[in-house]
């Protein structure tokens, strides 16, 4: 798990922090031009709330990427139960290898196949929206650390040296 994720949920395994580990900047990441319209749209609705957490860098394009096309995956399957209901009708058919016709005997209820797909895209949805902060629970776990009040001396000195360094 990341070192400022860990920080900000209080470092609840109490294990030793890494000072060294990456910290990229916040920056948008770009959007992969192949990425399906619904997509598109989670992109460009879920990256303002992301920079706004300052929890979005460059790098994190392709775990976004993932994201989106699970939420795109969902919204589709979703669609396909709205249009042909949790159960569906599947023929049953019997073959006469004497006459090479296949005849329709009736019918079996089974479980629309998009359900599965449904629960794997929203499963997989969850742990992105995880690791990005995203959920009740895991903002719940996390702490901001509130950025100190300058020191006024501090800012006089910066603001003499780059006075100084201006007339020079």
């Amino acid at each position: 798990m990341p070192t400022g994720v860990k920080k900000l949920r209080g470092n609840p395994g109490k294990r030793p922090l890494n000072p060294d580990e990456p910290k990229p900047p916040a920056a948008e990441p770009k959007m992969p031009a192949d990425l399906p319209a619904l997509a598109q749209q989670e992109w460009k609705d879920i990256v303002p709330l992301l920079l706004k957490l300052n929890v979005l860098a460059e790098v994190d394009g392709k775990a976004l990427a993932a994201y989106c096309y699970c939420f795109a995956r969902w919204i589709q399957a979703e669609k396909e139960i709205a249009d042909r209901g949790i159960l569906i009708e599947e023929p049953i058919v019997r073959s006469d290898p004497d006459v090479g016709d296949d005849e329709i005997i009736g019918y079996k209820v089974k479980k629309n196949p998009a359900i599965p797909i449904v629960n794997e895209a929203l499963r997989t949805m969850k742990a992105y929206l995880i690791e990005f902060g995203l959920t009740p629970a895991a903002r719940s776990r996390m702490r901001i650390e509130k950025p100190k009040d300058a020191d006024p001396l501090d800012l006089y000195l910066q603001r003499k040296i780059s006075a100084t360094a201006h007339v020079n």
